[in-house]
């Protein structure tokens, strides 16, 4: 799969399942929301550029009133974000996208993306 045709399906997936009351503000969705949006920082593209803001529209929206995971089973954000992930593998190994890089922290762990007004929690450039 082309990594911006798993952008789009994970775009319009993670809309989608945001728009189910019990998961616009479950801990699962914005967990996988944070780590998509870094994730996404690292593709070129429009539609990188527009699943971004799409995610930090979820995350503004679900961190008004966050709530525990409810152990869905499944758990709908989880299928999307893996085959979004199998397909960013995919691009890496193919040399379509650098890998992502290490953190001065950990140079093991890769680093937390960011840029002004990103809305994710933790980041190093947003801190």
């Amino acid at each position: 799969m082309n990594i911006e045709v798993a952008a789009l399906e994970l775009r319009e997936e993670l809309n989608e399942i945001a728009a189910i009351e019990a998961c616009a503000a479950c801990e699962c969705l914005l967990g996988i929301a944070v780590q998509a949006l870094a994730d996404l920082r690292r593709l070129p593209g429009d539609e990188a550029r527009d699943a971004e803001d799409d995610l930090r529209r979820i995350l503004t929206a679900g961190r008004a009133a966050p709530h525990a995971c409810l152990e869905c089973d499944p758990c709908l954000p989880v299928e999307p974000y893996r085959r979004f992930r199998q397909a960013l593998a995919a691009a890496v190994d193919a040399g379509a996208v650098a890998p992502a890089a290490a953190s001065a922290e950990d140079p093991g762990k890769p680093a937390a993306g960011g840029e002004a007004a990103c809305g994710c929690e933790g980041c190093s450039r947003c801190s």
